[in-house]
């Protein structure tokens, strides 16, 4: 209750010569034991400096050193893990400084250690994807994904991100080739149906050669082998190449039916072009009518244009006929008008160039009898004339013939030197060949040495297109060869795979689905084989794998229904709860352990991996979603307890009241605020508690003063009533004051101030009444005062007097005894001693001594 008591110095008594010199002696020891040490300490700086390129000496070093900064030199030195790990062991209660290096140190390594670790699974994944024969787009992205996650790499990783840049270039020259790969073979598949579109093929009457249509698309079909067996193959969408066979066998189906339709319509053209050359006259209609039903049979759509020319010509015979017949009738009636007739029809035909109608007309006028005409000798001129100049111009037409067809045999025989693709080769010879059978029609018969010419050029011109297709046609019955290669396969596979027991346990079914994906991949690149053998191959390849494709497809659909009890739980995982994410990594390690014991269909495996994976990106968004909600709340806890500690600091200028209720209601609301950020925790909490003591500190300064000048007024008021009841005893009567002395003094509490009051009022009122009952009571409060001063010097721990020895002795029995009983309801040392002061007693100078020396004590 009396905690402000101020503790009054009395005077010291001299000290002894024997103590100054033990004083003196003691602190020349101290002195040399601290040069001991400064020389101690710089010899282990020394030895530290020594030791500074050997960690496992430093380490050793450090551990025996027993001076802080030296150990922490020593640390300095310190850099591998197993060293630091062993000083932290052995620093972590001694040495905090080293302790948070060393630490530091730990981190660093552990971090590096975590980016090295993370930069080879990189680099591993990288080279994974590289060796792979089938990489995906999605695969690199989650590669750079995996890479960017690292995070800033230092200097000393620089050879492993140079390698990582060489491996991420051969990736992405992969997914160019890839997409190079799929654009080449979609526009040969596009060109291969554009090129057989046999609906529309077969309903042209005129119709191109099938055998130029077949070159065409073997060679699509050889740039489509060469796309199956490049590198990037693997990667090609399946329905690509499986469009391309299945378009390419219905060709290689239909091309008997083209080449033998395109034998059939050429025979009726050349047949019908032959008569349409030759002179009505020469023809006969029974013999075209055996020719024509003798030509191989058309549809009913391609026999029409060659019917309607077939008719024409039978019209025109008839028609052709009966002026024969009307010819010879009039020959004996009007012989001159038709000789007249056909002389103006010939000269009228040669003027337009019509060259056959005037040979014809000529024909007809050499067919009359012209004694019974009895032509004019001006008509036998203009006949004579129209002769010549049919002659003429038959000889000129014929001419021309042969220099075209000069041109054409030149043309031919510069064909070789070209080097044409030999597609583009064989369409130059049959289109060639056509315009020469034209030359035949419009300008006559070509002379034997210009035919043989022109078919010795032909057949040397196509030699090398001769030589490829005999090429091709050894490819395919090579491929025939490996197909029957790979059913054998298909058959050991099976009869070694046990896939038709009883126990699928026993079946490796991962490498069955390899197995049945490569000879797929196989068979599709296979390449072209004979129409007759492709049908029975593919029939057998079909029945061989279903055998082994049915269990494994059987099997899949059980993988399947794995997968998706996966993705379920993955879904039903609380992004809130701490083993989330350990649960979560352990369903993905099961994925990819089933993932690696039975690979899905492609198409199957993609759909369910993007699944399984954006139920687990979920997951992990709604806990990073968590964990910045978290972090706001911690940053906006930060800034609650900075404004704390501003309004804390800025409280230095304030009064006592203020602060104390400052600091209580600043603790409680401490205490409420949340987490803060874990790196800010020990900066924030110094900062609270420096401020915190800074105003304490303060406070308790001022209840000091306080405290010094109760205690200061105490004392005064005690020797002012210790001064009146001496007076009163030695019966000094003095005018003084006493009450406006009294008043002077500082005030004291007001229990204190009360009790001290009640003593000097009776010592006033005994003063002046000159009570001599009072002096007694001053003179018997003696023993009493020295019973009780003995008493609180125990319960203080001051020492007595020697004299007192005994006394004390004895006393501290009693004081334990009655402390023992009394318990809690003890009056407390300082409310003993402020009933002492209110003792009216008479003090002596020894006592009062140990009243003072007791009152500091207690207020200590």
């Amino acid at each position: 209750m009396f905690s402000f008591l101020f503790k009054r110095s009395p005077k010291k008594p001299p000290v002894p010569v024997a103590q100054v010199v033990a004083a003196a002696a003691k602190a020349a020891v101290e002195t040399a034991q601290r040069a001991t040490a400064a020389e101690a300490k710089d010899a282990s700086i020394a030895q530290c400096a020594a030791l500074k390129n050997d960690e496992v000496a430093s380490a050793d070093f450090l551990l025996a050193c027993e001076f802080a900064d030296v150990r922490l030199m020593a640390a300095e030195a310190i850099k591998s893990r197993p060293q630091l790990e062993r000083v932290l062991q052995a620093m972590r209660n001694t040495d905090r400084r080293v302790v948070k290096l060393v630490q530091a140190r730990l981190e660093s390594i552990a971090m590096l250690e975590s980016q090295q670790n993370k930069i080879e699974l990189c680099l591993a994944t990288a080279q994974r994807l590289i060796d792979e024969p089938q990489l995906a787009a999605n695969q690199v992205a989650e590669l750079d994904r995996c890479w960017q996650a690292i995070g800033d790499l230092s200097t000393n990783f620089e050879p492993a991100i140079a390698n990582f840049g060489g491996l991420r270039a051969g990736l992405a020259e992969r997914l160019r080739a890839q997409a190079a790969l799929q654009r080449a073979v979609i526009d040969a598949l596009a060109g291969l149906r554009r090129l057989v579109a046999v609906n529309s093929a077969l309903d042209q009457a005129e119709i191109s050669d099938p055998n130029e249509i077949a070159a065409k698309v073997e060679q699509l079909a050889d740039q489509m082998a060469l796309h199956a067996a490049a590198p990037e193959s693997p990667s090609l969408p399946k329905h690509l190449l499986a469009d391309f066979m299945q378009d390419y066998q219905q060709f290689q189906q239909r091309l008997a039916e083209l080449q033998q339709r395109h034998a059939a319509l050429a025979a009726r053209h050349d047949v019908l072009g032959d008569w349409e050359q030759l002179p009505v006259a020469e023809l006969k209609a029974d013999v075209l009518k055996r020719a024509w039903h003798a030509l191989p049979s058309l549809d009913q759509a391609d026999l029409a244009p060659f019917q309607a020319r077939y008719d024409a010509l039978t019209a025109q015979l008839q028609t052709t006929r009966q002026p024969k017949e009307a010819a010879v009738t009039l020959v004996t009636d009007n012989a001159e008008q038709l000789f007249a007739e056909a002389l103006d029809a010939m000269d009228a035909a040669l003027q337009d160039g019509l060259l056959q109608v005037a040979s014809e007309q000529d024909r007809a006028l050499r067919a009359i009898n012209l004694k019974s005409a009895r032509p004019s000798d001006a008509q036998m001129t203009r006949l004579g004339n129209a002769r010549a100049e049919l002659n003429r111009l038959q000889d000129w037409a014929k001419w021309g013939g042969n220099v075209s067809r000069e041109e054409l045999i030149k043309a031919v025989e510069e064909l070789p030197a070209k080097e044409l693709p030999v597609t583009e080769l064989a369409k130059k010879i049959g289109s060639s060949r056509e315009r020469w059978r034209s030359l035949d029609t419009t300008s006559g018969s070509a002379p034997k040495s210009l035919w043989e010419r022109f078919d010795a050029a032909c057949t040397l011109a196509y030699a090398p297109a001769a030589a490829h297709f005999k090429k091709l046609a050894e490819e395919r019955g090579q491929n025939a060869v490996k197909a029957q290669a790979l059913l054998d396969e298909v058959a050991q596979y099976t009869q070694n795979a046990g896939v038709s027991g009883d126990d699928p346990s026993s079946v490796d079914w991962r490498a069955l689905a390899i197995f049945s994906q490569r000879m797929s991949l196989s068979w599709q690149r296979l390449g072209s084989t004979d129409r007759k053998d492709r049908k029975r191959l593919d029939s057998q390849f079909e029945q061989a794998m279903q055998v082994l494709t049915q269990p494994l497809l059987a099997q899949r659909k059980g993988e399947i229904a794995q997968r998706e009890q996966l993705i379920q739980s993955v879904t039903q995982l609380n992004p809130a709860e701490r083993q989330t994410v350990d649960t979560l990594r352990g369903l993905q390690e099961r994925w990819q352990e089933r993932a690696k014991a039975l690979p899905l269909d492609r198409n199957d495996e993609q759909a369910l991996w993007q699944r399984f994976r954006s139920a687990c990106d979920a997951v992990f968004a709604k806990r990073k979603e968590s964990a910045e909600a978290a972090d706001n709340e911690r940053q906006q806890n930060l800034v609650l307890k900075e404004a704390q500690c501003a309004a804390l600091e800025a409280a230095l200028d304030q009064p006592e009241t203020a602060i104390a209720k400052l600091l209580r209601e600043t603790k409680a609301n401490w205490l409420a605020i949340g987490q803060i950020p874990r790196a800010a925790e020990a900066a924030s909490e110094q900062r609270y508690h420096a401020a915190v003591s800074a105003l304490q500190a303060k406070l308790d300064a001022h209840k000091r003063a306080a405290t010094e000048a109760q205690a200061n007024a105490l004392g005064q008021k005690l020797r002012l009533c210790q001064t009146v009841e001496s007076n009163l005893v030695e019966n000094k009567s003095t005018d003084d004051d006493w009450a406006g002395r009294w008043q002077a003094l500082p005030a004291l509490s007001s229990e204190a101030e009360r009790a001290m009051r009640q003593r000097f009022d009776k010592a006033l009122a005994a003063s002046a009444a000159g009570d001599a009952s009072y002096c007694s009571t001053l003179e018997k409060n003696r023993s009493a005062l020295a019973q009780e001063l003995l008493r609180l010097e125990i319960v203080a721990g001051i020492d007595s007097p020697p004299e007192f020895s005994r006394e004390r002795l004895k006393l501290q029995v009693d004081v334990l005894q009655a402390s023992l009983k009394s318990g809690r309801n003890a009056l407390t040392p300082q409310a003993q001693l402020l009933a002492l002061c209110c003792l009216p007693v008479l003090v002596d100078a020894p006592t009062g001594e140990r009243l003072t020396k007791l009152l500091r004590g207690l207020v200590a």
